[in-house]
């Protein structure tokens, strides 16, 4: 199975603020499509920690934003599962679009966490985070978490939780780090134990 290429650390997460601060400033909105191609072909780890970082943040709290995320976490699950190397989204979903103010206030909170993730992220347990069967693990449940998310979305709180196994998952891809993977698998069980009760 292909993977896309992968970068260490917060070295990744870097450039990608940096160029979606970039974006954010020449624009006064900015659709997902540009947001995505900020990323750019850094590899689908650092999408998944951005798109859980959405979640996570206040610029989740958007009508919307969790089943638009939803929609690209499955996508991105597909990809992997086949081996692609880049994200095609519907056009619909490509114009959604998002105040640049949002985008800006999103880079201000998360840069100063790159600092940490210098230190906490290494290659280990690369299996986890590296392999064919390891990514395919991921996939299968990055796929049930966006079916979740996508289904019972509107239970408050319930994106923001399970934006959690994702941001550690992304933190794993992107560095190889298996044991943020594992995390990640840790995360799930109690966490669809709370959904389904939740729902």
């Amino acid at each position: 199975m292909a993977r896309p290429p992968q970068m260490n650390g917060g070295d990744a997460f870097d450039g990608i603020l940096d160029t979606l601060a970039r974006a954010a400033e020449a624009e006064d909105r900015l659709t997902l499509g540009q947001i995505l191609a900020a990323i750019g072909t850094r590899g689908f780890g650092p999408l998944l920690v951005i798109l859980a970082l959405f979640l996570i943040l206040p610029v989740g709290l958007v009508p919307g934003m969790p089943g638009a995320v939803a929609v690209v976490l499955a996508l991105i699950a597909v990809e992997i599962l086949t081996g692609g190397r880049a994200l095609h989204l519907p056009r619909r979903l490509r114009g959604r679009t998002l105040r640049s103010a949002l985008v800006l206030g999103f880079v201000r909170r998360v840069r100063p966490w790159t600092r940490w993730l210098h230190r906490l992220l290494h290659p280990r347990l690369v299996p986890l985070a590296a392999s064919r069967a390891g990514l395919a693990a991921v996939a299968v449940t990055i796929l049930g978490v966006a079916a979740v998310i996508f289904v019972a979305g509107v239970i408050p709180g319930l994106p923001f939780l399970l934006a959690f196994p994702v941001l550690l998952f992304g933190l794993g891809l992107t560095a190889h780090d298996g044991l943020a993977v594992a995390l990640g698998y840790a995360l799930i069980l109690p966490l669809v134990g709370i959904a389904l009760h939740l729902f």
